[in-house]
Order: structure tokens, then C-alpha cells, then sequence
């Protein structure tokens, strides 16, 4: 095998690696994407959380004591 042929069969081991390290980024990102969705609902549901046992502490308060 001469060098240019070796150069050439380099050559393209890089190109696919560089297309592999792509595929790879865009779906780190779009898994970073969904994580951040997930937290973003978690913490809207945390607050629904806290709301709804503050409404629920005040529905309990106007409640005659015995």
C-alpha cells in the first residue's frame, strides 16, 4: 500500500468520525433539551404542589373547630 493510498484510507476514517461525532452531539443535545423540559415540569408541578396545599390550608382553617 503506498502513502497516498494510506492518506486517502485516513482520510476517510476521519470523515466518518467526524460524521459519528456529530450524530453523537445532536443527540447529546437533544437529550440536554429533554432533561431541561422534565425540569421545567417538575418544578411548575412543585409549585402546583404548594399552591394547592396552601388552598387546602385555608378550605381547612374555615372549618368549624370542635
Amino acid at each position: 500500500m503506498t502513502i497516498d493510498e494510506r492518506l486517502d484510507r485516513l482520510t476517510g476514517i476521519v470523515e466518518t468520525l467526524a460524521g459519528s461525532v456529530v450524530a453523537m452531539d445532536n443527540q447529546i443535545g437533544a437529550h440536554d433539551r429533554q432533561i431541561e423540559a422534565l425540569i421545567t415540569l417538575a418544578e411548575k408541578h412543585d409549585q402546583a404542589l404548594k399552591e394547592m396545599s396552601r388552598q387546602w390550608q385555608a378550605y381547612i382553617n374555615t372549618l368549624p373547630r370542635q
